[in-house]
């Protein structure tokens, strides 16, 4: 049978011959079942780590972009906003300097909105307020911009204030003009018609309101402003902030000081009823309790800000008339050392509480005038206003010279030039003996025509003048009108005595026939306490006095006659004293005779009384050793003292020095010692009588 090939279609291909195994045979295989297809894949990548580094660095720089990026347009929006507040600031400073009321306010809105848009950037940036450090910049800023933005707030009122006032100083056809053309800084008080000056008045009434807003709004900027840290701020930024606040307590305190004056000037002006002043001009250098002698006395009627009355007369036409019918009388010590048995209205400031003499000075005056005249005054006054000599030395500051009658009186010579005459040189000048004071109306008259003459522009400084004059009680006020007279009260324009708060003194001296010779005495008030001593809380004062005059041939100066009253606590009680004499030696033979000490109860404290001379060229002594009441110690129990010490009205350059041993640790105290002086019970400080002084010790 022949052999068949193989058929390839059912047999097992063989191997080629290359293909074969070199030692043994491979067996045939078993077809294998098909597989279903597959899809196909790309070669899986694997990244090196190089690679992932790169992207992991772009990732976070990614995330850092976006965390930065709050803080970055809110630094430059804040910036931006910043900038433009300081440039509208910037024109709003100078508006004001012109009296461009109008333009003022633009700007100030202005910078108003670019804070308020500065505050809302920082506010947007999100947790970078919160981080330490950088956080604290951000909330220093923004805090500085919302107390900048309540500032100006306030001045914005103050300016709507001011828009009014300029108009009404313009008046009539001018108010319609622009307010930049310089009208209204340049019109004085006398350019004013009486519609005018009523229309004035009115608008401050209307303002008051408005004003009382802007100081409200104003407190609470400035103690949103003291929260700010300023101290933690970076330099550029306390710098950048620094005017503002520089500014705001500056503006605060202007605007305390400024709104009681208008609260006051327009009723005092004489709206909307008219008003009747009486006045006196007090001599320092002739001390009383009550501020100086009593030697002019004027009247003046006010009616919507228009003088129809201003006159000015020796005290003594007014008392000589009625000394043979007037009966009153007078304090002890005026009947022994001045030798008076009647008391007349030149020594009716015998209290040294204003408010109390000025009552008397009232009374005394319109029942010596009715007397005078057989009849009652057209218009009794009804407020009451005393002037020491410092302040007329301030307003021809002010002014400027006043010349009368050949006579030039300026700020340096005008309290000497006019004692010389209206003491000497009226007699040289063969005047009547009423008639030797008449040069003060004359001066009074130059003064008011040079002050009512002032621009508007410098009506500040006179405000000011007034301001410090009447803290420093060298203007005195009273009223028997309640509602103007609880004004007087609540400012201390009364120079009244203060309820006792724990320790109190006030040292009040009476020149009794000593001429003018305060006005050359060097005085000091040394006030020591022991708390720690076995009889209880001892206090002493101790007041040395000097006499600078050179002799006693001096028109002005002559040995210094004064009985002084020195007030403490009520329930003080004294333990020992010395310096007080029977009357000066010149009537005692040449020889010191001791005095006795006269204690009293007076304005709700315990008095110590004495008479003391002092010659020309000496010094003398007068001191008081007491026991203060329980009262006091009690309070220094609880951790606190509190002293004050009232100025006498008239007196602004006594000495005071304080030595308080309080037998414990003082932690704080207002004002404060030296810093060489801290950590001890002891309280060392030294002051000046300008104006009246508080202290406030913390103990513990």
């Amino acid at each position: 049978m022949a052999q068949e090939s193989p058929n390839f279609l059912t047999c097992p291909v063989e191997p080629w011959p290359g293909d074969l195994p070199s030692k043994k045979t491979v067996p045939p295989m078993a077809p294998k079942e098909p597989k279903e297809p597959k899809d196909e894949k790309e070669p899986e990548f694997k990244p090196t780590w190089r690679f992932k580094k790169r992207w992991i660095g772009y990732a976070l720089l990614f995330i850092v972009v976006l965390a930065l990026l709050p803080a970055i347009i809110g630094g430059v929006r804040a910036g931006i906003a910043g900038l433009a507040a300081k440039n509208a600031l910037t024109r709003a400073q100078q508006d004001i300097k012109t009296l461009n009321v109008d333009a003022a306010k633009a700007d100030v809105e202005k910078a108003r909105a670019s804070l308020q848009e500065m505050r809302a950037a920082l506010q947007a940036m999100g947790f970078w307020r919160d981080l330490p450090g950088v956080g604290t910049q951000i909330r220093g800023v923004e805090d500085a911009a919302g107390a900048g933005s309540g500032t100006l707030d306030s001045v914005s009122d103050l300016l709507d204030v001011a828009t009014t006032i300029v108009d009404a100083l313009r008046g009539g056809a001018e108010a319609e003009t622009s307010i930049g053309v310089g009208i209204a800084p340049t019109r004085s008080f006398n350019d004013l018609s009486k519609e005018e000056k009523r229309d004035l008045l009115q608008k401050f009434s209307n303002s008051l309101p408005q004003l009382r807003l802007a100081r409200d709004k104003m407190g609470i900027a400035l103690e949103y402003w003291n929260r700010v840290p300023q101290t933690e701020l970076a330099s550029p930024i306390r710098k950048a902030i620094q005017p503002l606040a520089d500014a705001l307590p500056v503006l605060k305190r202007s605007l305390d000081e400024a709104l009681p004056l208008i609260e006051t000037i327009v009723p005092m002006s004489g709206y909307p009823q008219s008003r009747r002043y009486l006045m006196t001009l007090q001599n320092a250098t002739e001390l009383r309790p009550g501020g100086g002698f009593i030697g002019t006395v004027g009247t003046m009627t006010m009616d919507a800000g228009d003088l129809s009355e201003f006159s000015f007369t020796d005290v003594y036409n007014i008392d000589n008339p009625v000394s043979g019918v007037w009966k009153e009388t007078p304090p002890e010590p005026i009947k022994t050392y001045l030798g008076i048995d009647n008391w007349f209205l030149r020594d009716a400031n015998w209290s040294p509480d204003f408010s109390v003499s000025a009552e008397r000075i009232l009374d005394f005056y319109i029942r010596e005038s009715e007397l005078q005249l057989h009849a009652q005054l057209p218009q009794r006054p009804d407020t009451y206003l005393a002037f020491e000599p410092g302040f007329f030395e301030g307003l021809l500051r002010i002014t400027g010279p006043i010349t009368t009658d050949g006579l030039t009186f300026d700020a340096d010579n005008f309290l000497e030039k006019i004692e010389y005459e209206v003491e000497i040189d009226w007699l040289q000048k063969g005047l009547a003996v009423d008639e030797r004071k008449a040069i003060l109306s004359r001066i009074g008259d130059q003064m008011r025509v040079k002050v009512l003459a002032l621009p508007a522009s410098r009506w500040p400084e006179v405000l000011d003048l007034v301001t410090k004059a009447l803290a420093q009680k060298q203007i005195m006020a009273y009223s028997r009108d309640a509602s103007l007279q609880s004004i007087f009260q609540a400012r201390g324009w009364s120079a009244q005595a203060k309820p006792t708060n724990g320790d109190f003194l006030w040292t009040v001296d009476a020149n009794l026939a000593a001429l003018k010779t305060d006005g050359v005495m060097k005085k000091a008030v040394t006030y020591s306490l022991n708390m720690n001593d076995p009889r209880g809380s001892v206090a002493t004062v101790k007041l040395t006095y000097t006499n600078t005059a050179k002799g006693l041939a001096d028109y002005r100066y002559t040995r210094y006659r004064t009985y002084t009253r020195v007030y403490v606590p009520e329930g003080a009680q004294l333990l020992s004293s010395s310096g007080a004499m029977k009357n000066d030696i010149h009537i005692t033979g040449g020889r010191v005779v001791p005095g006795v000490v006269d204690v009293m109860k007076e304005l709700g404290k315990t008095v110590y009384g004495a008479f003391w001379s002092i010659e020309p060229n000496h010094t003398g002594e007068l001191t008081f050793t007491y026991l203060l009441p329980q009262a006091v110690a009690d309070q220094v129990a609880t951790g606190a003292y509190h002293l004050d010490w009232l100025k006498q009205a008239g007196v602004d350059d006594e000495e005071l020095t304080l030595d308080l041993s309080l037998g414990k640790n003082i932690t704080s105290a207002v004002p404060a010692e030296d810093e060489s002086k801290w950590g001890d019970a002891r309280f060392e400080y030294e002051t000046d009588s300008l104006t009246d002084r508080s202290f406030d010790i913390q103990l513990r």
